[in-house]
C-alpha cells in the first residue's frame, strides 16, 4: 500500500482493506474496466492499476 497515492491508500484503509487483508477478486471488467474484489463479507469496485498496486510484492 505504499506504492499508492495517500489518498487512495486512507480510503482503503478506512474500508479495512489493510497490508494482509485477503482479497479477492469477484468479477474484471475487460479493458482495464474495474474490478470487483470481495474482502470480510464486503464487495468494493476497485480500479484495475489499483488492484495492481496492492497485489505487487
Amino acid at each position: 500500500m505504499d506504492h499508492l497515492e495517500k489518498g487512495i491508500s486512507r480510503q482503503l484503509h478506512r474500508l479495512g482493506i489493510k497490508p494482509g487483508t485477503v482479497l479477492t477478486v469477484v468479477r474484471r471488467y475487460p479493458f482495464h474496466g474495474p474490478v470487483i474484489i470481495e474482502f470480510d463479507d464486503q464487495r468494493i469496485g476497485v480500479r484495475d492499476a489499483v488492484l495492481q498496486t496492492l497485489t505487487r510484492r
